[in-house]
């Protein structure tokens, strides 16, 4: 798409319409595998961490910091899978928000071709 302001018309509008949808079509799996990895990945610090509370031994505080420090790996394979799903679903966002601009740029410049007769016989 052209950045130096000049005019646009229905085709270029169309092919970046069609570029930005086929982004969204092709971001989905990514971002559905991302999020099942996410969710995994917090659900095995779940059970590692209970595994390590009712292992430790002492107070109740002394047990959640045990716990935590025995499943740090866990809980940084939980952030990196997260950060990854958000990372991944912001890009999918952008895809969709590119669409809609598109969408609102045909509209418009199909409204100028009609207003100035282009096409009619």
């Amino acid at each position: 798409m052209a950045q130096d302001n000049t005019p646009l018309n229905p085709v270029q509008i169309e092919t970046e319409l069609i570029n930005a949808s086929n982004s969204v079509a092709k971001s989905i799996q990514p971002v559905s595998d991302a999020y099942n990895d996410w969710q995994q990945a917090k659900l095995n610090f779940k059970r590692e961490y209970a595994i390590a509370y009712l292992d430790a031994t002492g107070s109740v505080e002394d047990r959640k910091q045990i716990a935590t420090r025995d499943t740090l790996p866990a809980a940084e394979e939980e952030a990196i899978a997260e950060a990854k799903y958000r990372r991944l679903a912001d890009f999918q966002r952008s895809y969709r928000d590119k669409t809609s601009v598109y969408q609102t740029l045909a509209k418009s410049v199909n409204t100028a071709y009609q207003v100035a007769g282009t096409g009619e016989r």
